[in-house]
């Protein structure tokens, strides 16, 4: 009976071992044959819709266009993105989808200058340009606020880049000066000079001070040496 025993727990253990090789060995087989179906995914990326297509029959796949997108440096007629990505595990006769691009979006130039800033910034925006580097200079023609200038130059005809940049006029340029010291000089002598100057004439208060001459500068704002530009004002004080 021991015997028996030791014989059935014997084939028992032998036939359990067949089993398991047998199951290991259907799973690699099935894991050869899935990846022996499967294929890295070709970058057609940049190709043309034909060339593609030669491509990916070669690997027994199959192609989608999806859509298409403007884009300002894949060429028209060429593809722009596709999804799986270049060196993605597929299965064969499956598909791969793709955008193609419809070159750079074409958009005819507005003329922007003389108009002002807020005007362009309008036409910008409904052209579907987008607005870039705005720069400013002092312009003794233009007047402020407006265009003096712009990139791209309407005669290009059309735009090759979305983003418009523009140079602004903030208006003549004011002269700047250093003030000079003018106390106890003459208000009437050193007034006169202001309009020759671009200066204005501020506020005028008077003091009596014995011993100084009628009409001499006191005080003075902006002080000596203060930095000012045409069109500011200058206010005294005199002695009466």
């Amino acid at each position: 009976m021991q015997q028996k025993l030791i014989d059935f727990v014997r084939w028992f253990f032998l036939a359990a071992i067949l089993l398991v090789a047998g199951f290991l060995s259907c799973l690699t087989a099935m894991r050869f044959a899935i990846q022996g179906n499967e294929v890295s995914v070709p970058n057609v990326a940049g190709k043309s819709l034909p060339e593609a297509i030669r491509v990916l029959n070669a690997y027994s796949l199959r192609m989608k266009v999806d859509s298409h997108r403007y884009d300002e440096l894949v060429p028209k007629d060429q593809i722009l993105a596709q999804n799986p990505v270049a060196s993605s595990k597929l299965k064969r006769n499956s598909q791969v989808r793709v955008v193609m691009s419809l070159g750079a979006k074409k958009i005819p130039v507005p003329n922007l200058e003389g108009q002002s800033l807020r005007a362009a910034q309008i036409v910008v925006l409904q052209r579907g340009l987008t607005l870039g580097v705005v720069a400013t200079m002092a312009s003794g023609v233009a007047e402020k606020d407006r265009i003096v200038a712009q990139s791209p130059p309407p005669e290009v005809g059309f735009a090759q880049s979305l983003a418009m940049n523009l140079l602004v006029s903030t208006g003549k340029k004011q002269r700047e000066y250093l003030m000079p010291d003018l106390r106890g000089q003459n208000s009437d002598e050193v007034t006169g000079d202001f309009a020759s100057l671009g200066l204005k004439l501020g506020s005028v208060n008077y003091q009596s001070i014995p011993g100084v001459a009628k009409g001499a500068v006191l005080t003075q704002s902006p002080p000596p040496g203060a930095r000012i530009t045409e069109g500011s004002s200058v206010d005294f004080e005199v002695n009466q």
